[in-house]
């Protein structure tokens, strides 16, 4: 957030240029990286948030499954400190932990199961008898038929139901290990019936208003009138979708057209599908989304070897550059930074990766919004026409002033090869911006009027060494001034010319 913006003297007329005082310092013009980086904030990181910022973190995720209030209280504190202190945009996402289906207990705190034994399986979360594990799931024995999987230990255990009996489902065991008190089950083949948001999330939804967080992280989602619901909870939060069930695959289109982005969660997702089918589902997750306008997190287990060691696999390293060659928006680390031994060398080495990925030839052709049936709208076509004039032209900058993000989204969905430099008066949505790709969001004051704003943000870009004189930009903006959804006019500007339209 930038004292400049706030200090902007409004222009009238002709052009009023910043006073020196209230410009700062330049600086020296570095190749941007494109790809956002979410990190889950927690004891081995709220301590070195500015750090953080400064290798490349964009998104601060609060993991509400874990910490108590007065721990995300203070946590949130200090990531608003240290964004302010880096003068830095930073979102704050805080993940809900939506229904948990988990075994009960067992007497000696676990079980054994060998291929082929036979368990039962019964509905419950009580302490479980010989030869059989609870679930706390009320409609098991409806939900489940023979043939379906049963997966234990967060999938670490297979077994195949083969029969159902008075008051439990038989299972036969086709992948063994052991089964601990109350881990985590899933069962792909089942329809069953669940509530959200949970009694839990709607608390913790209320927790999320009072912190001011921009983004909720929404479990378990199966089916849009589920987001509808949750939207009507948290008004003005952007919600983060995690397709992490086989039944939000069946759904997807239906939840993109609900949601405003979507979280690959391949844990969850990793257990519900056979693992082979994983990578083709994630590009075909993040194209869909694309296409439909949302944006994109790709989360879990992207650096999971930096938990204890300072450098990543190979396989580790190619994984997160895939992801950005398929066109997500952000990646994310989780227990890396979470509880990792090297917060700050994540965060810079999952930078450093996506920068490589950015200057390769593939990542020009990763998926892109088409123009679609919504053509007609002012703003899609006028993002659209901005980018393509930008790559035509070949102009390194678009700058969009904006109240909502609505007109940035669309213009990093369209994918150019310039840097969007977002402009908007409102600080929520600079900072809901941070997680696009392709997007520095900057706060920046609103003027009376459009010259006015294009000569004030020239300045403003060219005291922060992000354009020089003679520099070509697009602008995109809205008349009248201030309105939302107003996005109705593209400029071909040179940096140091009067923006006078008339």
């Amino acid at each position: 957030m930038t004292a400049a913006a706030h200090a902007a003297p409004a222009a009238a007329g002709r052009r009023r240029r910043l006073p020196p005082r209230f410009l700062p310092a330049p600086t020296v013009a570095e190749t941007p990286r494109y790809t956002k980086i979410v990190a889950t904030i927690g004891p081995a990181s709220e301590d070195h948030l500015p750090e953080m910022i400064d290798a490349g973190l964009s998104v601060a995720r609060l993991n509400f499954s874990h910490g108590t209030a007065e721990e995300h209280r203070r946590r949130m504190r200090k990531i608003r400190a240290a964004s302010a202190d880096r003068m830095t945009p930073v979102a704050v996402l805080a993940d809900l932990p939506g229904p948990k289906m988990r075994t009960g207990t067992f007497p000696e705190g676990s079980i054994q199961l060998g291929v082929g034994q036979e368990v039962r399986l019964r509905p419950g979360s009580h302490e479980a008898l010989p030869g059989e594990v609870n679930i706390n799931v009320d409609d098991l024995l409806e939900a489940v038929h023979p043939g379906h999987r049963i997966l234990l230990a967060d999938g670490q255990v297979l077994l195949e139901a083969t029969a159902v009996e008075a008051g439990a489902i038989v299972g036969t065991v086709v992948r063994a290990g052991p089964v601990g008190n109350r881990k985590g089950v899933h069962l792909p083949d089942s329809d069953v019936h669940y509530e959200l948001p949970t009694a839990e999330d709607c608390e913790l939804i209320q927790l999320a208003r009072e912190l001011g967080v921009d983004m909720l992280g929404i479990s378990f989602v199966g089916k849009s009138s589920e987001l509808e619901e949750i939207r009507g909870l948290a008004p003005g939060l952007q919600l983060v979708s995690k397709i992490e069930r086989k039944s939000a695959l069946h759904n997807l289109d239906e939840i993109l057209g609900a949601t405003d982005g979507v979280m690959v969660a391949r844990g969850d997702l990793g257990v519900e599908l056979d693992l082979e089918q994983l990578p083709l589902v994630q590009k075909e997750i993040l194209q869909r989304s694309v296409r439909a306008g949302v944006f994109t997190i790709t989360a879990t287990e992207m650096l999971e070897s930096m938990i204890e060691a300072g450098r990543p696999t190979r396989a580790e390293v190619t994984d997160v550059a895939n992801a950005v060659l398929d066109g997500t928006d952000a990646v994310m680390l989780s227990a890396e930074t979470a509880v990792g031994k090297h917060p700050i060398g994540a965060v810079s080495t999952m930078a450093k990766v996506a920068m490589a990925a950015e200057s390769s030839e593939i990542y020009q052709r990763r998926p892109r919004l088409a123009a679609g049936a919504e053509r007609g709208f002012f703003s899609r076509a006028t993002a659209m026409a901005a980018v393509h004039v930008a790559n035509a032209v070949g102009v390194d900058r678009i700058v969009c002033f904006s109240e909502t993000g609505n007109t940035v989204r669309l213009l990093s969905r369209f994918c150019p090869s310039a840097e969007i430099i977002a402009l908007s008066p409102r600080p929520d949505t600079v900072r809901k911006m941070s997680v696009l790709a392709h997007v520095r969001p900057i706060l920046f004051r609103r003027e009376e009027n459009l010259d006015a704003m294009i000569d004030t943000a020239a300045d403003l870009l060219q005291a922060r060494g992000i354009v020089a004189m003679g520099d070509r930009v697009v602008f995109v903006a809205g008349i009248p001034v201030g309105i939302a959804r107003s996005t109705n006019i593209l400029k071909l500007h040179r940096i140091g010319e009067d923006a006078r339209f008339t």
